[in-house]
């Protein structure tokens, strides 16, 4: 199965969800000495949050908010990263839904304070990145989960400066949850797509869209906000995909051997590697060899490809970026040629055409003037 190896880049986002029982926010679930916190996601992929509903459960007496209290000691925390890193992301100033300034910020700062000091020296788990359901995401890729583990652990790290172990603590097992076949199936595709683009580039934002994805697998997320996260994704991705493309353009030819100057746009902070492909819808180009193309990071690249025309007229030429293994990347971009040439066989006929035509007046003239001066000799 193909699994992103960029998820190995450290990125620094946010987002979350729960793996148990859904609640309308946040949760934190103590079974003894073990705390589970978690919530569902309050954000959307580009950052803004959907609502304020988060601040509830950060002040006292929330949901999230009784884990400060300890009842007993020596507890061990198993924790998801995305919720931890949305709570950092309040704490420095936040934007909800259109453009309503968030009002939990000091709330917010406050908590991660209380938390780290509720933690103290106790052990800290890392749940999955999102918390999606373990037993689905496992399907798709082991290899890809277990990246997705130590991704998870690192970043949880970083948040609460202190040292996290990757994975669940020791006779620990997600409780069974149903999951929407649609969250599966918006999950797949998506998470496809992303391993496309990760082909041709290594862009951290590749990564980090891969990483948020797991939300989509997260039993608790109700049906409205699985359908808007699937939207935002979907916007995400194809806005990401875009960033490779062959700018379509018109092109005339004066001469049945030149080169066309076509565009290639690489948006990406990262380098990529795409092969191009030019394609003629009829015979009057002959086949054009397929170009192997390295872009520099932000680049417009301007490739000289080699066409021969064989007729005049007009053809179509459909370029497309294929990947290094062989993959289609995007859709086909149109050049429109229109091809002025005047073949060798016509150009023969036209010349010969034209001496005759000549010959012929000059015979004519010549009669005319050999009349002429008969004419005046009989006078």
């Amino acid at each position: 199965m193909k699994y992103f190896p960029v998820l190995l880049t450290l990125t620094i986002g946010s987002i979350g969800f729960l793996f148990l029982t859904p609640t309308p926010s946040g949760s934190a679930v103590s079974n003894e000495s073990l705390i589970i916190v978690t919530g569902p996601t309050h954000r959307e992929m580009s950052g803004k949050f959907l609502d304020d509903s988060l601040i509830e459960d950060l002040t006292l007496g929330g949901k999230l908010a009784k884990v400060l209290i300890p009842s007993i000691k020596n507890r061990t925390w198993l924790i998801d990263p995305s919720l931890v890193e949305e709570i950092i992301d309040m704490s420095d100033g936040y934007t909800v839904l259109p453009k309503v300034k968030g009002a939990g910020q000091e709330i917010a700062t406050q908590f991660l304070v209380d938390l780290k000091y509720a933690i103290g020296d106790d052990p800290v788990y890392s749940l999955p990145y999102g918390s999606p359901k373990i037993a689905t995401r496992k399907k798709f890729s082991d290899v890809e989960f277990s990246q997705l583990q130590s991704v998870s652990s690192v970043r949880l790290a970083r948040a609460l400066d202190r040292a996290v172990t990757a994975g669940a603590p020791p006779n620990w097992s997600e409780t069974p949850q149903e999951l929407s076949a649609t969250n599966i199936a918006e999950f797949r595709s998506l998470r496809k797509e992303l391993a496309l683009i990760s082909e041709a580039s290594s862009d951290p934002i590749i990564s980090e869209t891969a990483i948020r994805l797991n939300s989509l697998l997260n039993p608790a997320l109700d049906q409205k906000s699985s359908q808007y996260l699937a939207v935002s994704f979907t916007g995400s991705v194809n806005r990401i995909a875009d960033n490779l493309r062959v700018l379509p353009g018109r092109y005339t030819l004066t001469s049945r051997a030149e080169k066309l100057p076509i565009t290639v746009v690489n948006d990406f902070d990262s380098p990529a590697e795409v092969i191009l492909t030019l394609r003629a819808s009829n015979s009057r180009i002959l086949s054009i060899a397929d170009r192997s193309l390295y872009l520099e990071p932000n680049s417009r690249t301007q490739v000289l490809v080699p066409v021969t025309a064989i007729a005049s007229g007009k053809v179509e030429l459909h370029a497309q970026l294929e990947t290094l293994r062989g993959h289609k990347y995007q859709e086909i971009s149109t050049l429109a040629v229109t091809i002025a040439v005047i073949s060798p066989i016509v150009g023969w006929v036209m010349a010969i055409a034209g001496l005759l035509l000549i010959g012929a007046a000059g015979t004519r003239i010549f009669r005319r003037l050999r009349k002429a001066r008969n004419g005046s000799g009989e006078k």
